[in-house]
């Protein structure tokens, strides 16, 4: 079999939903599709503001297939009201239509798409048209030379595979449990007990579906009353969105409910659960049920996921939240230090489990604010990518030395997060480029032999491999069923 890599976490059909196609092209997941470009002065204010933000899609299949992405996890995301309805500070110095603007310049949300969210909140509706939309855009590529197919469970996977080289096979999952119903002006006036009526039957549908989702990320930006969120917004956004609502608390009654719902298997295919974006309380709180459910269940053991993550240099999850997430907080730090990363305990946690953390490629969440500006700044190209794969690496070593086993490589596949409006690494734009990303790691690592007292007898090749695909298929083969 060829080679080939995993993506646990990435849009390539929320972007192609959400975006224009690029001029004379039919809006599909295969082409490229770039923001819309406002030719106006606020236009080009915006396009400067986000400039480290790619405006073209970066997780479409042409680029899956150049960058032997042949597994790709697709997260469905209807985007939350929380960046549409703005405060009214940065509305009234700057006006409405400056800060829409930016939000669509730096998003890659269409006008036209933009103002209908504006209009309404029907986020299970949205959903079920994402994922429509997803299967019907199943088939040959324009040029005919590729094929794309939704796989049900491993063994339909592992058939694919091996019988079409050509194809990318993809695994559906959904970012934000809000999908079902929950966190919206209307859903926050239902009484408690009508509102788990709800959800449980939109729960129900989704676990209907042809291809029900393997996962989803349970929580996101903003309040969806069922867990609280970890701050993620940068001082740009927070300017104009607030998350404050919810943040950095733990479940609710409901969100237990439906965090059960999910993880049934008496009303359909049990759905798994993503920790990212969940506050630190939250992932304690399920680390917690996930612990004394493996302890009663030995035979139907649940594995934490953290499908799209970087490490915080914190000891535990408690020592992560003693200071409040801030601009200051990670400013003189090797890690990007907010509590919305992972701790030695955390890592500790997902590897007990038999569960998955993906690195996401987000030079953002992985380094301390001076230290990325330091290697911002670098003129000389090769240094440049030298500086961001040593980080890269020290994300990895981080996992490999809280576990401190040999087994601790079972744990780490790649989340990328691209097309999720991240700041990516300047010279791993997007998939096209993961071959290239995997060379650069293995070579530095050979290089270097860094930190190879954590390296447990692995090559550079064997851990790269372990990473880039070799988990992850391990992972989808014992719980994707």
């Amino acid at each position: 079999m060829q080679e080939f890599f995993v993506d646990i976490h990435c849009h390539p059909s929320m972007r192609a939903f959400h975006t224009t196609p690029s001029k004379g092209l039919k809006k599909n997941i295969w082409e490229c599709t770039q923001n819309d470009f406002i030719d106006t002065v606020l236009g080009r204010w915006a396009w400067k503001q986000s400039e480290e933000v790619s405006k073209f899609s970066q997780a479409n299949f042409y680029n899956c297939i150049e960058g032997k992405a042949r597994v790709v996890f697709d997260s469905l995301y209807p985007i939350e009201r929380g960046f549409v309805n703005f405060k009214k500070l940065p509305t009234l110095l700057f006006g409405e239509k400056a800060v829409e603007t930016l939000a669509v310049t730096a998003s890659g949300v269409s006008v036209k798409q933009f103002k209908n969210y504006k209009s309404g909140e029907d986020y299970f509706s949205e959903l079920n048209e994402q994922y429509n939309f997803l299967v019907e855009s199943q088939g040959n590529s324009p040029c005919g030379k590729y094929n794309s197919k939704i796989v049900s469970d491993y063994n339909e996977l592992e058939t694919s595979l091996k019988s079409s080289p050509e194809t990318v096979n993809i695994v559906v999952t959904i970012e934000g449990a809000h999908v079902f119903g929950c966190g919206t002006t209307a859903s926050e006036n239902i009484p408690a007990e009508e509102l788990k009526q709800i959800l449980k039957k939109n729960i129900a549908v989704i676990k209907k579906w042809k291809y029900p989702p393997f996962f989803v990320t349970f929580a996101h930006h903003f309040w969806n009353q069922l867990c609280g969120h970890a701050a993620t917004l940068p001082a740009a956004t927070k300017f104009a969105c607030t998350q404050e609502k919810g943040l950095n608390t733990g479940f609710t009654e409901v969100g237990m409910f439906v965090l059960e719902e999910l993880l049934s298997t008496k009303n359909g295919k049990r759905i798994l659960i993503d920790t990212r974006h969940m506050s630190v309380e939250s992932r304690k709180n399920y680390i917690t049920y996930v612990s004394n459910h493996n302890k009663l269940h030995p035979d139907d053991l649940i594995p934490l996921i953290s499908s799209h993550s970087a490490v915080n240099g914190f000891k535990t999850m408690n020592h992560s939240k003693e200071i409040k997430d801030s601009k200051s907080k990670k400013k003189h730090t090797a890690f990007c230090a907010w509590s919305l990363n992972i701790s030695e305990e955390e890592a500790i946690a997902i590897h007990e489990s038999g569960g998955i953390a993906g690195i996401i490629l987000d030079k953002g969440r992985h380094s301390g604010i001076n230290l990325l500006k330091s290697i911002n700044k670098l003129k000389n190209p090769e240094e440049k990518k030298e500086q961001f794969i040593k980080l890269i690496c020290d994300n990895i070593f981080f996992y490999i030395a809280a576990v401190n086993k040999k087994s601790g490589w079972d744990v780490l596949t790649l989340g990328s997060d691209f097309d999720g409006v991240i700041t990516h690494f300047d010279m791993y734009e997007d998939m096209s480029k993961l071959p290239e990303l995997k060379k650069d790691l293995i070579n530095y690592l050979a290089k270097n032999k860094y930190k190879s007292e954590l390296w447990f007898g692995y090559t550079p090749e064997e851990m790269m491999h372990k990473l880039f695909t070799l988990n992850a298929m391990n992972f989808l083969k014992k719980n994707f069923k």
